[in-house]
């Protein structure tokens, strides 16, 4: 089971410089099975990236998906109309969440599209949707997997998901309030014994305690409570407030180490492999580093070449998942091998520069792999490579106004 996040800040996208390495993008994340079942967790304003790399990866395929939604704020649906792959008529999706009427689920995912909050209306929208009403029983989506709903604290209601698949678990519990003994019961019942406890950390304990109390949310400290009590792996500080750039993120995340050092803070493109989970701090770091250069998320083919010892020329393309002006890291399916000094050709659109498409080459030399990074294509794995930029050269293509 292959978890990563797409969105992981809390109450309003942050998309600034200061949140570059933990990322501005509201809550969204995207559980792959081994199976090849696809699961996507809230629809925050991370949706429209995961709806893009999915419609590369589709392309000229059908996707079916299943949605769970925590509950109905803003920032755990406001992506829904950017998700591109509901306009695609060949698609499925079904759509889940506790304790509300088939038409309030609907009207809240979709009422977003109505006049005059939005200019397309929803007869666009192509794509075979299902709407489920669920209690708090066990579900299963097929015989791989089995999702355990738990009530969690907070205003309008919010619940957590225990995903049970592939010989692991984890729990989703965003948005929660300690306090209140029945929720707080009934979450740690739920984490018992998971691999992996993704957790609201939105404030810190002195803030909860002071001007946030009330407010629905929660602070490392809570997290850090829950996971040794239960006897949970690892800890993923999530929900992060948009007040807090990636320093301040930084020092939850090292204070939250002080009572589980097995703790990180939920990035922006992080991926996570379960059950026997590695985690590394940030993107692709280690505990406790901290980069020099700001590193930029990308999701971009990439072009490399090199010279095996023959002299002969070897190509084979990638796909670049982060770059900073002193490295780059893309994925490459295992089955190719690859020399030390590669050659490197990323092209970054207008999309992603808005001054123009623009071309980097790159000279660079490896200086980490690491393997098994699953496909989101059954039977295939790659491996992840990191390299050391040596020198770059550029070229723009301009676009019109």
């Amino acid at each position: 089971m292959k978890i990563k996040f797409w969105g992981v800040r809390g109450s309003i996208p942050t998309p600034e410089r200061r949140n570059s390495r933990y990322g501005g993008n509201t809550a969204c994340v995207e559980v792959r099975l081994d199976n090849g079942t696809l699961i996507i967790l809230d629809c925050g304003s991370g949706l429209r990236s995961l709806g893009r790399s999915l419609e590369r990866e589709f392309a000229g395929t059908s996707l079916c998906g299943h949605i769970f939604l925590t509950h109905f704020h803003w920032d755990h649906i406001q992506g829904a109309p950017f998700f591109a792959p509901l306009y695609k008529e060949s698609n499925q999706f079904f759509f889940y969440s506790i304790r509300r009427g088939e038409k309030e689920l609907r009207a809240s995912v979709e009422g977003q599209m109505i006049n005059p909050y939005f200019p397309v209306d929803m007869s666009m929208l192509r794509s075979t949707r299902h709407f489920y009403d669920l209690d708090y029983d066990p579900i299963g989506i097929d015989s791989s997997v089995i999702v355990r709903p738990a009530p969690l604290n907070h205003p309008q209601e919010c619940v957590a998901y225990r995903i049970e698949a592939d010989g692991a678990a984890f729990v989703f519990a965003t948005d929660n309030e300690p306090g209140s003994a029945f929720h707080d019961r009934s979450l740690r019942e739920l984490s018992e014994g998971a691999d992996l406890l993704i957790y609201d950390a939105q404030y810190s304990p002195e803030q909860l305690e002071a001007e946030r109390k009330g407010w629905g949310h929660s602070s490392w400290l809570e997290g850090t409570h829950i996971a040794k009590e239960c006897g949970v792996d690892h800890l993923l500080l999530f929900h992060h407030d948009p007040d807090h750039d990636d320093a301040a993120v930084d020092a939850l995340v090292e204070s939250a180490r002080q009572e589980f050092p097995h703790t990180v803070g939920a990035a922006e493109g992080l991926e996570i492999e379960l059950p026997n989970a590695k985690l590394r701090d940030g993107y692709h770091g280690t505990f406790g580093e901290r980069r020099e250069n700001p590193r930029f998320r990308l999701d971009v083919p990439v072009n490399l070449s090199w010279k095996e010892q023959n002299g002969d020329k070897q190509q084979a393309r990638g796909m670049a998942l982060d770059m900073s002006a002193s490295g780059i890291f893309f994925l490459l399916p295992n089955s190719i091998p690859i020399s030390r000094k590669l050659e490197v050709e990323v092209t970054l659109s207008n999309e992603i520069t808005h001054s123009g498409d623009l071309t980097l080459r790159c000279a660079a030399e490896v200086v980490r792999q690491e393997g098994n990074h699953r496909s989101a294509t059954p039977g295939t794995a790659r491996r992840g490579i990191a390299a050391r930029l040596t020198s770059l050269r550029t070229r723009s293509q301009s676009h019109a106004a």
